[in-house]
């Protein structure tokens, strides 16, 4: 048993808040209760700010696993859904909402198990990165930070080795164009209209 299996973990939706025990079943809670458990321990949720919406409760913290995953896999896609997490760690897709905290266990679990796997590919930096986070006071950093090994020499950064991508195309790049002396003065004559003082000095 891992230290995120002694977690709970909640879940929060339009038809109702499910919270899930340390060894035992989710059972539907109060929007109270919601909080007073997420106020009295690390939980683990899936989109804090939007569970904290759906709370009423906008200053609820935790272990967001959106943002665990942005650290392990940053600048990998990932459908922000519970079918969205479990599909992108190869686990089973809760057909009810009151399985959703169990799969948030276990995909807390999942994710923390990738950072000692050896073909895990974002590994370069996260020490570093994590120790950084540790310091802002990540809730996470407590939990991953001790799975990953202190490199043995200075690393690049996390995001050095990620491909560069803009939001906008380039520009393309600028191309002459010839006018011709007609298309100038008909364009000229457009301008400055029929009734316009014709000034030969201006017009040149």
């Amino acid at each position: 048993m891992t230290r995120l299996s002694l977690l709970p973990a909640l879940y929060a939706s339009h038809a109702g808040l499910w919270l899930c025990e340390p060894d035992g079943e989710a059972r539907a809670v109060s929007r109270g209760e919601a909080v007073s458990a997420a106020s009295e321990t690390p939980v683990l949720l899936l989109n804090a700010p939007l569970t904290g919406q759906r709370l009423g409760y906008d200053a609820l913290s935790g272990l967001d696993l959106l943002e665990l995953w942005a650290f392990i896999h940053p600048a990998r896609f990932l459908v922000p859904t519970p079918k969205g997490l479990a599909t992108a760690l190869g686990l089973d897709v809760p057909q009810r909402e009151q399985d959703i905290p169990a799969l948030l266990i276990a995909a807390a679990e999942a994710l923390a198990a990738r950072v000692t796997q050896p073909d895990w590919r974002e590994r370069e930096g996260a020490w570093t990165a994590a120790q950084s986070l540790q310091r802002l006071r990540w809730p996470w950093a407590p939990l991953i930070g001790p799975l990953l090994d202190r490199p043995k020499d200075s690393e690049r950064w996390l995001f050095s080795r990620l491909p560069e991508w803009e939001e906008a195309p380039a520009r393309p790049v600028p191309r002459p164009v010839d006018l011709s002396p007609a298309d100038v003065l008909g364009r000229l004559a457009a301008l400055t209209g029929k009734g316009a003082e014709q000034r030969a000095g201006q017009r040149a």
